[in-house]
């Protein structure tokens, strides 16, 4: 069923005219640990880099307020969330479950409104992460999907008009077309009661299965049946609908529209008459409900035999050598399916845990929970390393790193994110040694440049540092020059080695939140979400 936050995420974020994708934003709003919540929203919005308020106020200032913006409603003793577009003294514009605008008397709209909103405030880097990356990664798929359906097309328009059918009586040529455009619609629809088997509840396809209050139009009732599971449940009727038009369309395109193989098919399409009527009483009596899919397949089969008999395809010579190139046309869906159809699964499958384990993971409390359980710090680290500080943070977090770790080089803008949030104090404390170690250089010369009190030059040096394809310390040195203070961070980087051998460190980065270590579950990028 449609998420009612977040469809109100996507609608806003089209209303603000910022592109995102669709998986990203489920992934964020269906895994945060207060879903569903204006939480849940504010969060993800944030990723966006959208500046959010969420306030209380009176309808008076509602007006005033800049549009759009999301408000909170009740209905049916739920808290719901709309996006509201436009408010006058006497009107409302809003977009509620759905795609659709809806304009209600402001007087309506009172009785709802909780007198929650949230205001947003976008600038120029407001945008999803790597989205451009992404949306290249779309277009490209869909310029080669288009691009492989454009050559089977212009393939098939040379094979016809190459066919002997094209060549010959006009009359046959309109039957001919008529065949195709027939196994085409078929073939579309057959596409779709596939896509049904997978995600039945998708939004696109429940409006269009669903009918009124008291209609007896339900796709679900009439395909869910165990009258549209064959051979205990293994083969379906939408397989085989699909295959049937996939197998017969395809052999006349291989063939070249050979009359022979058009006599097969009309012989084919003759078989099928009981299902028509089978399938009608089945509709009609035993499930008493109606399926639009089936109708339509139930109208494409009967003009496909009006086609055949007219056309008198079905009395041209039988081309039986044709006979084991349809059939293996006609099982090879089948068995694609059959492949196919897990992997499909298990990838929705695979989502919804991914959600719910982040869910959990993303809740502080978890957190906490595990840390109390995890190594504890037994030796004191004042005084070591490098301390960027927050007045209000929450958290203590200590980064024991290696300046040519890539795993630190990647935990770092995490890190450094969080504090410019004001969320954590972060420590950084090297596992360099004295002496000709290799590590020596760089980390006495962060600690050179920390040493003179400037934190702003002190992260920068560390981005720099960090955030560089290649680390030359060369190339380092001369940005950040020095004269004779390199010599004097020998003690400090022994106390360091020195904690370092006493708290048994045998890896980096190592996090330490609050005096326990991040527990193995974690990832340094899971902190963004959790803390």
């Amino acid at each position: 069923m449609l998420d009612n936050c977040v469809n109100t995420t996507e609608r806003f974020l089209t209303s603000l005219n910022i592109e995102y994708t669709k998986k990203y934003l489920k992934d964020c709003v269906l895994s945060h640990p207060d879903h569903p919540s204006l939480l849940s929203i504010f969060d993800t919005l944030k990723k966006y880099r959208i500046d959010t308020l969420a306030v209380k106020i009176d309808l008076d200032k509602l007006k005033d307020m800049p549009m759009p913006c999301v408000v909170q409603v009740e209905e049916n003793n739920q808290h719901m969330f709309f996006v509201l577009q436009n408010i006058s003294n006497k009107n409302v514009s809003y977009y509620g479950h759905g795609d659709k605008r809806i304009d209600i008397d402001l007087k309506d709209f009172s009785k709802q409104w909780t007198g929650v909103c949230l205001l947003v405030e976008t600038n120029e880097n407001s945008k999803e992460k790597d989205i451009e990356k992404k949306l290249f990664t779309r277009d490209l798929q869909n310029v080669l999907m288009s691009s492989i359906i454009l050559l089977i097309l212009v393939w098939g328009i040379f094979n016809f008009t190459a066919s002997e059918v094209f060549n010959n009586v006009p009359l046959h040529l309109f039957y001919t077309i008529a065949c195709i455009l027939l196994k085409i619609i078929g073939l579309i629809v057959g596409v779709f009661l596939l896509w049904f088997e997978v995600d039945q509840y998708n939004p696109t396809l429940q409006n269009f299965c669903t009918g009124g209050a008291g209609s007896k139009i339900n796709c679900n009732a009439v395909l869910n049946s165990k009258q549209a599971k064959l051979l205990n449940g293994t083969l379906s009727l939408s397989l085989l609908v699909f295959s049937y038009f996939f197998g017969s369309l395809a052999c006349l395109m291989i063939s070249g529209f050979s009359l022979n193989v058009l006599s097969i098919l009309g012989w084919l399409s003759f078989i099928s008459l009981p299902i028509i009527p089978i399938s009608i009483y089945c509709q009609a009596v035993v499930i008493k409900q109606w399926c639009k899919f089936c109708i339509i397949i139930q109208a494409v089969l009967l003009a496909e035999i009006g086609v055949s008999f007219f056309s008198d395809f079905y009395k041209n010579t039988i081309g039986y050598e044709t006979i084991p190139l349809l059939l293996a046309l006609l099982l090879i869906p089948m068995l694609g399916w059959k492949l196919l159809r897990p992997l499909l699964e298990q990838e929705k499958e695979v989502n919804v845990h991914k959600r719910g384990l982040k869910k959990i993971k993303h809740n502080p409390d978890v957190l906490e929970g595990l840390l109390v359980k995890s190594r504890k710090i037994k030796t004191s680290t004042e005084g070591l390393g490098i301390s960027l500080t927050n007045a209000e943070a929450k958290y203590h977090v200590i980064k024991v790193c290696n300046p040519y770790c890539g795993p630190c080089a990647k935990a770092h803008p995490a890190l450094e994110d969080l504090v410019n949030a004001g969320k954590i104090n972060l420590q950084i404390l090297f596992t360099a040694r004295s002496g000709e170690d290799r590590m020596r250089k760089p980390v006495s010369h962060f600690l050179a440049i920390d040493e003179k009190g400037d934190s702003p030059k002190t992260q920068q040096a560390l981005d720099d540092w960090y955030l560089a394809d290649q680390k030359d310390y060369e190339v380092f040195a001369k940005k950040y020059p020095m004269n004779g203070e390199l010599k004097q961070q020998s003690k400090k980087i022994e106390s360091m080695r020195a904690w370092c051998d006493a708290e048994h460190i045998t890896h980096t980065p190592t996090i330490f939140i609050n005096g326990h270590e991040l527990p193995k579950e974690y990832s340094v990028e899971d902190l963004r979400e959790v803390l």
